[in-house]
């Protein structure tokens, strides 16, 4: 079966802008549909590049057009991919409708058409074994938390091996799921460990955030990366705990 091909979408309001080049509203576009439920995104640099063709420096040139033109607000912080956050309304009512609609599916994982149909050729399974053959929606937040851990990657290691995407959004799927995790603590974890000088080369994947997010949340909220205390290694002259001299 042939995919059917991916559009973007862009607002007229963004369109007729006459001080906006074409490159930005190209980037405009490709933020507006990665858009979460919070009208909020982070893809990387890099990402944004592979979507639209355009070199990393044209995105992040038109990103700034962007941020002037107050289409998106951008929250930059070192080290970390950039947060997009809408400042325009896009959608009508109807739109809204579908939206809320939409975001049912996202939420599970699944496409309501391939729902129904794997439901009539296998109506006894559930839905874990439905997730293993459908694909996660790009907007769900697995999908995004997926993107931004490999964003993190690809900007200290360009030429790192693209995965497979769809595989690593199943796992953040399956850890707010099945493991009780919040999007909002994996988003912290991975923000955290790729940061990390020891686990930013051990977590390069989803599968392994996944076996080892109880570890690394401790250790991010713990005294771990703390600097050691020093000790002075000249004892002469240092007294015992008993008072007299220490002797050398």
């Amino acid at each position: 079966m042939t995919a059917k091909p991916l559009f973007y979408k862009l607002p007229a309001e963004v369109a007729r802008r006459r001080d906006l080049p074409s490159a930005a509203k190209v980037i405009a576009a490709v933020l507006i549909y990665r858009l979460g439920e919070n009208e909020s995104c982070w893809p990387g640099l890099r990402i944004l590049a592979g979507d639209t063709g355009l070199s990393v420096g044209a995105v992040r040139q038109s990103i700034r057009h962007l941020e002037n033109g107050k289409i998106f607000a951008v929250q930059r912080v070192k080290g970390r991919a950039n947060r997009y956050r809408l400042l325009i309304e896009t959608v009508s009512e109807s739109d809204t409708v579908r939206k809320d609609k939409c975001v049912k599916k996202w939420r599970t994982g699944v496409s309501e058409s391939g729902t129904e149909l794997y439901q009539k050729i296998a109506p006894n399974q559930n839905i874990e074994q439905l997730n293993q053959i459908q694909s996660l929606c790009p907007k769900s937040d697995a999908f995004r938390l997926a993107e931004l851990l490999l964003s993190l990657i690809l900007a200290r290691k360009p030429d790192f091996k693209k995965p497979n995407l769809q595989g690593w959004a199943k796992d953040i799927d399956r850890m707010i799921r099945l493991d009780k995790r919040t999007p909002e603590q994996i988003e912290a974890v991975i923000r955290w460990c790729q940061q990390d000088p020891f686990w930013q080369s051990n977590i390069l994947s989803t599968a392994k955030l996944r076996e080892k997010f109880d570890q690394l949340e401790m250790r991010m909220g713990g005294s771990y990366g703390q600097q050691k205390p020093k000790y002075d290694r000249d004892f002469a002259g240092q007294r015992s705990s008993i008072g007299s001299d220490v002797e050398m």
